[in-house]
């Protein structure tokens, strides 16, 4: 067996979602000496759907007024993704290795192209990391944007069936440099203005912790309550506590009603993190928004590291990917709640993603301090009555002025 080979059937075999529409199913459960099997999670049959060859012919990385784009065309028409921030240091990856793998292919074949995508040879020695899975994903989703135009069609309807139509919100604060007492009074007005019946928290330090912030953690859970006596409230610590710690903050947090405690040591440490989810008998655990692959998915979900998995949709490879770890964290029992803190054009994968899954987890994330939006795209996103509506319009549902793409340049490398 060669080394090609070898990959290809092991790597990145996918699972059937046994839970969705239109898709290979899998029929036999994850075992310890097979979790995956020779299914890949697929799209509808697009050639009942596009009748002619969608032959993928430039994949450009565009910026304007400092906002990255990757753009993925074909026979005039454009599918288009914002980028997310972390694409600006990796555009040699995505222009030079994974944008190969893509060109002059057919975009209607995406499943396989995004499986080839993690196994070539040229580009597997990057599999398992952020930099390659955040490259494919972009242009996963803008090959999608592409398919959706042609077909006429929102790409969630590329999968199978919209099981919700609106997605319930929750406000996430992500500071650390407020008083608890400006953190409740801010979160309170917010939650008023918004609807919003859930808010999230950070706690820790940011990849550690010190006497101030740990003041700060144990000061603002009664101030919130004071405030806020019966909203849904979420924890973030962004890996900032060793077990010990991580124990008695989320004691403190249960004794709060906090719902979940996300990444209490750091993200790579699961078998820190399982010690600290094993400990703690109220709250759950969540993480996973760094994580990319699937081997790693499956051993957090074997080993009862987190109760939620939150793979964001960009880092971890794009919605065909995202739609595998929903399955493995269905085939183990627990639920997802992807990383998402957008308010622009990148949370609408995230919304075509996760009105297809039964198993999404409670609220979903949207900044609590959102950025002004500019005026050259729509829909903006917003709250009504602390829900986030699904796009509707075609492909990923955003329009762009045409006269930006005259506007901005080329990144070459």
């Amino acid at each position: 067996m060669n080394r090609r080979t070898f990959i290809n059937q092991n790597l990145l075999r996918g699972i059937g979602l046994s839970f969705l529409p239109n898709f290979v199913f899998s029929n036999s459960q994850i075992a310890d000496n097979q979790w995956i099997n020779n299914d890949f999670p697929r799209l509808k049959d697009l050639r009942k759907i596009i009748a002619n060859p969608v032959i993928i012919e430039k994949i450009e990385i565009l910026n304007f007024e400092k906002k990255l784009f990757v753009k993925v065309s074909s026979q005039g028409i454009s599918g288009i993704t914002m980028a997310n921030e972390r694409l600006s240091n990796l555009t040699s990856l995505l222009n030079k290795l994974v944008a190969k793998t893509f060109l002059n292919q057919d975009a209607r074949n995406l499943t396989d192209l995004v499986h080839r995508a993690y196994s070539e040879e040229r580009n597997y020695k990057y599999a398992g990391s952020m930099p390659l899975s955040n490259c494919i994903g972009h242009i996963e989703i803008a090959t999608l944007d592409l398919l959706g135009k042609i077909a006429e069609l929102p790409i969630n309807q590329l999968f199978g069936k919209k099981i919700i139509n609106e997605v319930p919100a929750y406000l996430s604060s992500l500071t650390r440099e407020t008083s608890p007492e400006q953190e409740a009074e801010f979160l309170a007005q917010k939650s008023q203005e918004t609807g919003a019946q859930a808010i999230k928290i950070k706690v820790g330090g940011r990849m550690g912790f010190d006497e101030k912030s740990t003041q700060r953690d144990k000061a603002l859970l009664p101030a919130l309550r004071k405030l806020l006596p019966n909203i849904t409230i979420y924890a973030d610590a962004n890996s900032s506590f060793d077990v010990k710690t991580s124990i008695e903050i989320g004691k403190m947090l249960e004794d709060y009603q906090v719902d979940i405690f996300e990444e209490p040591c750091v993200w790579e440490d699961y078998e820190s993190n399982q010690k600290v989810n094993k400990a703690l008998k109220k709250i759950k655990l969540a993480g996973g928004e760094q994580d990319t692959s699937l081997f790693r998915w499956r051993d957090i979900c074997k080993n009862n590291v987190y109760d939620i998995l939150q793979p964001d949709l960009y880092y971890n490879g794009g919605i065909i990917k995202a739609l595998q770890v929903a399955e493995i964290a269905h085939q183990f029992g627990k639920k997802i709640a992807p990383h998402s803190p957008k308010a622009d054009p990148l949370a609408s994968p995230f919304l075509h993603f996760i009105c297809l899954i039964p198993n999404a987890y409670g609220y979903q994330e949207y900044p609590a301090r959102p950025a002004k939006q500019p005026t050259w795209y729509t829909p903006q996103i917003t709250l009504q009555n602390g829900k986030m509506s699904i796009p509707e319009g075609i492909g990923l549902g955003v329009g762009y002025d045409n006269d930006i793409w005259t506007k901005a340049k080329t990144i070459e490398d």
